[in-house]
C-alpha cells in the first residue's frame, strides 16, 4: 500500500472533529495547515462565484493557485467539487 493511500484511509477512519484537528497539527507544520486552510477557502470562494482577480487580491496568492481550482470546479464530477455542492451552507 503506498504511503496515500494508507493517509487516505486513516483520514476516513478519524471520525471527530477534535481528533482530527488535533492529528492534522501533529503530523503538519503551522506553515502547511494554513496553505491547506488557504486553499481550502479559496475553493469555497470559487464555488460561491466570487470572482478570481478578487480573490487573488483579498487572500493574497497567484493566479495560478486559483485556476488549478477553477479547473478542479469545472469537473463536475470532481470529488471537491461534489462535497461543495452538497455542503455549501454547513457551518464547521
Amino acid at each position: 500500500m503506498n504511503s496515500i493511500t494508507e493517509l487516505a484511509g486513516v483520514l476516513c477512519a478519524i471520525n471527530n472533529q477534535a481528533a482530527m484537528l488535533k492529528f492534522l497539527s501533529e503530523i503538519h507544520t503551522p506553515g502547511e495547515l494554513r496553505d491547506i486552510s488557504l486553499r481550502w477557502r479559496l475553493m469555497k470562494m470559487l464555488k460561491a462565484g466570487r470572482a478570481q482577480r478578487d480573490i487573488a487580491r483579498e487572500l493574497k496568492i497567484s493566479l495560478c493557485k486559483i485556476t488549478r481550482g477553477s479547473k478542479i470546479l469545472k469537473n463536475l464530477a470532481s470529488v471537491t467539487n461534489q462535497f461543495l455542492k452538497v455542503n455549501q451552507n454547513r457551518k464547521y
